[in-house]
């Protein structure tokens, strides 16, 4: 008891002393005369924000999908920053790459297609490139997170779609198809893009064909939400997207009489990480569905059983986007059971770069689009008569092993040639040559690790492998961040929910490291005396102590942690928008 007092007393002096520094930003002078960036950013007259982000990843032109070699692009946005790499062919028919970069107004951007020489091939010496020149503007406009059009120099708008890897082989990793149980979180919305409900949702398959869904809802809770079953669905496939149509099964018993249901129906997809859908309450007026955004957080499926020494394992086949799903165990000094890992670790999607060759100069770069246990890998670099190319390639995209905590890819570099040009008239591309396999790796160190801790990049898989082109030796790989925020207010800005306090907050002051809401009411600041959080966000009593106060964990690249980005900085929604 005596410890349980000392440790309260503790927290209560840290908080006073937060609320002291807290009090003192506030109060001053310069804070009831100055209205920062953040907070122009958020609310410029002139300024349209999107009601999605583009989502990262392989894009091709609709029309020229046809199961032959051609065109792609790589697109990323981040915030308003716009990055595209379009690999593709020059007229006498060898692979070239052009990359793009602009800022986003509204759903759409132009900016120069670039083209460049000069750089880095397969096994030479390192070398940066140099700007070659402009070929004309590119533009590119986005009807929502996964499709648009692009008008090249000299050729009329065309359709783009993000693409997606269609498969209907059962294993964990697809959710069409899936084995095990998937886990997802779904956030509701109301009118104003406030969470309304939280719920953990689970996706398991069922005999007849169809998927049941088990929704929870979040209760409050200081350091984690706790989640209790309030309803199931039977959900079905709606054609050949991961999307599902929910409503109750069909029963006669009175306690599954539809007035007693919460949920009317439910529709949501999967793309990769994201979730999107929406959902009709009972009693909400009809046609009034509620928006969905949330994530997949990926899925597990119990395997086998073995016995050794005085420990029974049980194998644990995981999909994962983030580390709460691993099941956890060690070898046991008495007789027990523990889990041991075969994991599928999916990084985030979109531009990687070569940790070493980021010198602030033009260089190779590489496109990554791992989907389900397909790994597609698209390398821009640079032949020997240092002319601009292409190698791409996919391949399978699995775990290294039992308790390795890693997952691994062996990708053809293959070469293609003879492709459209940029103006030039429809025609596929011919395989020419490969280079060898590229060996791709992402690892978790788990053993250093604890989950109800704020993620830490250097122990993840989802910003940082191991990669090793043909012909040399293997390198770190990191996910490249277009608008990395310079300091704590910066990366705080926009709009948070946080889990466990299940509010909603719109930060759009700074206040020296101060964030807060627009009327001061709300504040975020940076700790570094926890563990189990590295931001802390508070809302004063009228006269002294808090009203409430979380520590939380901030997310890396929107991804983990203990509070999820609803909108960036510029206003942004980070969800896919309303789908076709």
């Amino acid at each position: 008891m005596a410890n349980a007092i000392l440790l309260n007393c503790c927290i209560y002096c840290l908080n006073n002393q937060r609320r002291q520094k807290v009090n003192k930003a506030l109060g001053n002078p310069f804070f009831q005369s100055v209205v920062l960036a953040g907070a122009a950013l958020l609310s410029s007259p002139g300024w349209a924000a999107r009601d999605f982000t583009p989502q990262a990843g392989t894009w091709v032109v609709s029309d020229e999908l046809d199961g032959k070699p051609g065109r792609g692009l790589a697109i990323d946005v981040q915030g308003n920053t716009f990055f595209m790499q379009v690999f593709g062919y020059e007229k006498n028919g060898d692979a070239t790459f052009y990359t793009a970069t602009g800022q986003m107004v509204g759903n759409s951007v132009t900016a120069p297609l670039m083209r460049y020489k000069g750089g880095r091939s397969f096994g030479s010496e390192a070398r940066d490139a140099v700007e070659d020149k402009s070929i004309g503007n590119v533009r590119v406009s986005f009807r929502n997170g996964v499709a648009g059009t692009v008008q090249f120099p000299g050729e009329p708008e065309s359709a783009i779609e993000r693409f997606v890897v269609r498969s209907d082989d059962a294993n964990v990793t697809n959710p069409r198809a899936q084995t095990g149980i998937r886990v997802l979180r779904m956030l509701v919305q109301d009118a104003q893009g406030d969470v309304s409900n939280q719920w953990k949702s689970e996706l398991t398959p069922m005999s007849d064909g169809r998927f049941r869904l088990t929704l929870m809802e979040a209760q409050a809770g200081y350091n984690r939400p706790v989640f209790t079953v309030f309803e199931e669905l039977n959900c079905e496939l709606q054609g050949q997207r991961a999307r599902w149509h929910c409503s109750h099964p069909n029963t006669a018993a009175p306690a599954n009489d539809a007035a007693s249901y919460r949920v009317a129906a439910l529709t949501f997809e999967l793309v990769g990480y994201d979730l999107v859908g929406s959902v009709q309450l009972q009693g909400a007026p009809a046609g009034k569905a509620q928006t969905i955004t949330g994530h997949n957080l990926g899925a597990y499926e119990v395997g086998g059983r073995r016995q050794e020494g005085n420990t029974t394992w049980t194998t644990s086949i995981e999909q994962n986007y983030q580390r709460g799903l691993f099941m956890r165990g060690g070898v046991c000094q008495v007789s027990c059971y523990s889990t041991e890992n075969v994991s599928t670790l999916m990084p985030i999607n979109g531009t990687w770069v070569v940790e070493d060759e980021l010198t602030g100069k033009p260089g190779r770069g590489l496109a990554l689009d791992i989907q389900g246990n397909t790994a597609i890998l698209q390398v821009y670099h640079y032949r020997d008569d240092l002319q601009p190319s292409f190698h791409m390639g996919s391949a399978p995209y699995l775990s290294k092993g039992v308790k390795s905590m890693a997952s691994v890819a062996a990708i053809p570099m293959d070469e293609y040639a003879g492709g459209r040009s940029v103006g030039g008239a429809k025609q596929s591309a011919q395989w020419r040559s490969q280079a060898g396999h590229a060996q791709l790796e992402f690892a978790y160190d788990i053993a250093n690790d604890r989950s109800d801790t704020p993620p830490n990049e250097a122990l993840l898989w989802w910003t940082v492998g191991q990669l090793q082109l043909p012909g040399e030796s293997p390198v770190r790989i990191r996910r490249l961040q277009l608008e990395k925020p310079t300091n704590f207010p910066e990366a705080m800005l926009g709009k948070w929910f946080l889990h466990s306090a299940q509010k909603t907050l719109e930060l759009t002051q700074v206040v020296g490291d101060v964030v807060t809401t627009a009327d001061g009411s709300v504040f975020c600041s940076l700790v570094s005396d926890r563990y189990d959080g590295d931001v802390s966000c508070g809302q004063l009593a009228p006269e002294a102590g808090w009203a409430w106060h979380q520590f939380l964990q901030m997310p890396i690249m929107n991804r983990g942690g203990t509070m999820t980005r609803l909108r960036d900085r510029h206003g942004n929604a980070m969800g896919l928008g309303v789908l076709d």
